[in-house]
């Protein structure tokens, strides 16, 4: 049997011996890097090798909306960043002085580092320069810059940045919201087409952040909140601000967030409503198919998960709660990866949830049935039934197959027909 989840019986034993960080395993934070990481050395295969394009007439005009300047001491450089929140221009000038660059001089890329100089949205899509000029002006809120680059492709670009507090209004159409263990913080990241903002909310709980409060850049780890499409042309905060709330479908999200370079963004996050389900499926599993993990007491979680051995259909739900019995919605959830459904052995990918609903009843001898509304992300509503210790015969008893939804599915290249613990070949005879 192969089993999918992750928080499983075998767990039990190390539960009262180790911390919850230890017990869980999550997936690795891929977006959570230090936002101020000077970047790697570019490979001496450049871009122009892999991708060549012809030389445009005359240079692209590129209006920068952040800059951002710090010095290197160990290199005896000034690193220059000039982004427009998608890519960005890098400009790694020496100068062996902490001082800041001068008003009004032009450096060129004899005055640079060109390992460190180049195009690009982060650094495995880079473009080195054939010519560079770079020269930073006094502005009447701070500093202004003028660049002009060509790119070893042939493409030039004219760069300009005018310093000044500006302010965007941004409506995230994406949201993803993850508590990691092993540091204590909830992560959450908005995103539309062109921006993304990260907040690293300390909690040190993984119960879903509380609606209607405004948590505050104290509350973060500022290290891994900012702004930026990835950590090569990342942004830190002087402030932030991010409010979940309660909305018609889900959590909303508002938040306000000021960049070290002065810019201020208001960013909202409304939910689409869930869709109607296009099926329902009901899959009832039996006391000995179905698994109950109670850290009720321990951790603040308990997990129903169930298995059918004839067709590798699973699903595992586990709940924030300091006891079995109750009522769950989907804030009650612990999320994927310790949430999730699974069609059958050969689906690696699984069924996101969208919303769950649940009741879990208490029987004697500490018997439980937990029945949930599983809305999944194919918009299918699987309607699961998990039967653990000795549930009352009426309520064990699924061997009638009247309103059991059929679930067509691929096996090894072939349609099959699901049925109850039952299978079937496009033809309707009954496969062994």
């Amino acid at each position: 049997m192969i089993m999918k989840k992750i928080f499983t019986l075998a767990l039990v034993a190390m539960i009262a011996s180790v911390s919850f960080g230890q017990t869980f395993k999550s997936a690795q934070k891929n977006e959570k890097a230090m936002a101020n990481a000077k970047v790697a050395f570019i490979a001496s295969s450049t871009t122009q090798d892999r991708n060549k394009v012809a030389p445009k007439a005359g240079p692209i005009e590129f209006e920068a909306t952040s800059a951002s300047a710090q010095y290197y001491a160990s290199d005896g450089d000034w690193f220059i960043v000039l982004s427009n929140g998608t890519t960005a221009f890098r400009f790694d000038v020496v100068t062996n002085s902490s001082a800041p660059l001068e008003f009004g001089h032009t450096y060129t890329l004899d005055d640079m580092d060109p390992g460190y100089s180049w195009y690009g949205p982060n650094s495995n899509n880079a473009v080195d320069y054939s010519a560079a000029t770079l020269t930073p002006k006094q502005g009447t809120e701070g500093t202004d810059y003028e660049a002009n680059v060509t790119l070893t492709n042939g493409q030039s670009y004219h760069i300009t940045y005018t310093a000044g507090i500006k302010e965007y209004e941004i409506v995230a159409t994406s949201v993803t919201a993850k508590y990691y263990e092993e540091d204590g913080d909830w992560y959450v990241v908005l995103k539309d087409a062109s921006n993304a903002f990260r907040f690293d909310i300390i909690t040190n709980n993984p119960t879903p952040l509380q609606l209607g409060h405004t948590y505050t850049l104290a509350d973060m780890d500022a290290g891994y909140s900012w702004y930026g499409p990835d950590p090569d042309n990342a942004v830190s905060y002087s402030a932030a601000e991010l409010t979940p709330k309660q909305g018609a479908a889900g959590v909303d999200y508002e938040a306000t967030v000021t960049l070290t370079n002065g810019n201020v963004y208001h960013i909202t996050y409304t939910t689409a409503p869930l869709p109607e389900p296009t099926e329902t499926v009901e899959v009832v599993f039996t006391d000995d198919e179905t698994d109950l993990v109670d850290a009720s007491a321990s951790q603040g979680l308990v997990q129903f998960s169930g298995y059918k051995e004839d067709t590798g259909f699973e699903a595992f739900v586990t709940f924030i709660t300091d006891q079995v019995a109750g009522e769950y919605t989907m804030e009650d959830v612990y999320p994927s990866p310790y949430t999730g459904l699974y069609l059958d052995t050969d689906d690696l990918d699984g069924v996101e949830v969208l919303d769950i609903t649940a009741t879990v009843t208490e029987y004697d001898n500490g018997a439980y049935k937990a029945v949930v509304d599983y809305l999944g992300a194919n918009t299918v509503l699987y309607k699961l039934t998990f039967n653990y210790g000795d549930v009352p015969t009426a309520i064990n008893d699924i061997t009638t197959e009247a309103g059991i939804k059929a679930i067509k599915t691929i096996k090894n290249g072939q349609v099959v027909i699901v049925k109850g613990e039952k299978m079937y070949n496009a033809a309707g005879q009954a496969i062994k």
